[in-house]
C-alpha cells in the first residue's frame, strides 16, 4: 500500500517538473521558428513554420498534446534536426549512465573506506588531515577540477585523453581511459559528503552497547566495523545517495561538455541554446525519470538495511 503511495507521489512530481520546465522553456527569449527559417525569410515563412511546428497554439494546448503523446511513448521531432527525440536520447543515454556510474562508483570507493577508518579513529591527527583535505577538494567547482585534470593528466603527464569518447564494444580500454577523467572530476567533489555522515554515523555507532559486547567477545576489529558497525551507519548515507543523484545530473551536464561526451547533458545544452523545446522537454522528462527512481530505490532500500521497517512497508 505504501508503495502504491509512494509511486503516485512520484508521477506527480515528474508531470510538476515536465509542465515547469515547459513554461520556463516557453519564456527563453527567441523563437525557433525564425531560427528555422533563416535570416532571409518572410514573415509569411516564419508563420508557416509556427502552424507547422503547432507554436501558434497556446502553451496550455500544447504541454497537453505534449504529456498525451510521450505517454503513448511518443516524444516528437527535433524541430531543428528533424530527428525523433526517442532516438536521440537513447542513443545518447548509454554514454551518460557509464558516466554517473563511474562517477558513483568512485565517489563510494573514496567515501566508504574514509569514512569508516575516520569514525574508527575520530579526532585523531589522521582524521583531522583527510577532513581538512576533503573539505579543500570539496570546495572546487566541478568545471574547475575537470580543466584542473584536463591540465594535469591529459596536457602535462599525456596519461589520458582531454575530450572525444570511445564506445566499450568498439575498445573496452579507450573506453575506461575516455570516461575516467569525467567521472573522476565528477567523484572528487561529490564523496566529500557521503564521506563527512558515514564518519559521524560509523563513531556513534561504534558506542553502542552492542559494539561493546562484540569487542567484549574478542572479535577483531575488522569483524566489528565491517559486519556489526557498517550496516547500521548507512541510513543518512543511502538517503544522502539519493539526493546526490541531482548534483551528478547537473556535474553530468556540465563535464560532457567539457570533454566532448555525446551524453544528454551535451544534448540538452545544444538543444537549450537551439531553443528546440522538444528536445529540451524530453531530456529533462527522463532525467527526472530517472532521479524519482534512485530516490524510490533509496526508499526502498532502507527494509534492507532494517528488517524492521519490511511490515511497514507492505502494510502502509
Amino acid at each position: 500500500m505504501a508503495i502504491g503511495k509512494k509511486t503516485l507521489h512520484l508521477a506527480l512530481v515528474v508531470m510538476a517538473v515536465s509542465a515547469i520546465t515547459f513554461l520556463m522553456v516557453d519564456l527563453l527569449p527567441g523563437d525557433a521558428a525564425y531560427q528555422m527559417a533563416g535570416e532571409s525569410a518572410t514573415l509569411e515563412d516564419v508563420r508557416a513554420i509556427r502552424e507547422e511546428l503547432g507554436l501558434h497554439r497556446s502553451i496550455v494546448v500544447r504541454y497537453l498534446v505534449w504529456i498525451a503523446d510521450a505517454a503513448r511513448g511518443d516524444f516528437g521531432q527535433s524541430f531543428i534536426t528533424r530527428e525523433p527525440v526517442l532516438d536521440s536520447i537513447t542513443a545518447r543515454l548509454p554514454v551518460t549512465i557509464e558516466l554517473m556510474v563511474g562517477a558513483q562508483m568512485i565517489t563510494l570507493a573514496l567515501a566508504v573506506p574514509v569514512g569508516i577508518f575516520c569514525g574508527y579513529r575520530p579526532r585523531s591527527g589522521i582524521d583531522r588531515f583527510l577532513s581538512i583535505a576533503a573539505f579543500g577538494v570539496m570546495s572546487v567547482p566541478v568545471f574547475v577540477m575537470a580543466l584542473v585534470l584536463i591540465f594535469l593528466f591529459a596536457l602535462k603527464l599525456g596519461w589520458l585523453p582531454a575530450t572525444g569518447y570511445v564506445p566499450f564494444l568498439e575498445n573496452p580500454i579507450e573506453n575506461l581511459r575516455s570516461m575516467f577523467l569525467p567521472a573522476l572530476s565528477i567523484a572528487l567533489v561529490e564523496w566529500v559528503p557521503l564521506m563527512r555522515v558515514l564518519r559521524s554515523d560509523m563513531a556513534a555507532t561504534l558506542r553502542e552497547d552492542f559494539i561493546l559486547m562484540a569487542r567484549s567477545k574478542g572479535l577483531p576489529a575488522r569483524a566489528i566495523l565491517l559486519r556489526h558497525a557498517l550496516r547500521p551507519s548507512l541510513f543518512t548515507l543511502v538517503t544522502l545517495f539519493g539526493i546526490q543523484v541531482g548534483h551528478l545530473i547537473g556535474g553530468a551536464l556540465i563535464v560532457e561538455t567539457i570533454f566532448a561526451l555525446p551524453g544528454i547533458g551535451r544534448l540538452l545544452v545544444g538543444a537549450i541554446f537551439a531553443r528546440d523545446v522538444i528536445v529540451v522537454q524530453g531530456c529533462v522528462f527522463f532525467i527526472t525519470i530517472a532521479y524519482v527512481a534512485i530516490n524510490f530505490l533509496v526508499d526502498v532500500s532502507y527494509t534492507v538495511l532494517d528488517p524492521r521497517l519490511r511490515k511497514e512497508v507492505t502494510d502502509g
